[in-house]
């Protein structure tokens, strides 16, 4: 929010209803360890360190997310897509295929995030 990434207005859900009704659900201190070890967890924080990106150090780090996509004015769900673990996400083709964007990413780059999914998502 201080940074303006996001001009429009914004809802904050603090009560976390939001999360409660799509089912997104809390994941304990276990799940949060065990994900604290994780090759994938490593290699991420390494990437991430190496191309200097901060990670925000607010919020519940032990909330359950996804992506939900929705139409204008919110009537019909595109994509709804549950988190499974803390270190998960909506696969960027996923997102593009269903916001009907072609050729967005290069090829390249698919190849290196399915090599990426196969050997360091795996485990």
């Amino acid at each position: 929010m201080k940074l303006n990434y996001f001009q429009g207005d914004m809802y904050i859900d603090t009560s976390k209803q939001c999360y409660r009704a799509l089912d997104f659900s809390r994941h304990t201190i276990f799940n949060f360890i065990k994900m604290a070890f994780s090759r994938k967890f490593r290699e991420h924080n390494r990437e991430r360190k190496e191309a200097k990106v901060k990670g925000g150090k607010g919020g519940d780090k032990f909330q359950n997310g996804g992506t939900l996509v929705v139409t204008a004015g919110g009537h019909d769900v595109l994509l709804r897509w549950k988190q499974d673990r803390l270190d998960d996400h909506v696969p960027v083709e996923t997102l593009l295929e269903t916001l009907g964007i072609e050729n967005a990413v290069p090829e390249e780059a698919v190849a290196a995030q399915r090599e990426m999914e196969q050997t360091v998502c795996k485990i």
